[in-house]
């Protein structure tokens, strides 16, 4: 049985530009979410430090 082998070629364009300004407006949260956790982290260990005292 003989097969037809057929190809077909798509195009396609796809506009991400908003979806990149919103990963890089997450990312800059994230990040800023981070540094606030380790300021805090940082705060709680001098306050149980000088319980320890």
């Amino acid at each position: 049985m003989a097969r037809n082998n057929r190809e077909i070629t798509v195009d396609v364009e796809v506009n991400v530009e908003s979806a990149i300004k919103g990963l890089k407006a997450l990312q800059r949260e994230a990040k800023e979410t981070s540094r606030v956790l380790r300021e805090l982290e940082a705060q709680i260990d001098r306050v149980n430090d000088g319980d320890s005292q």
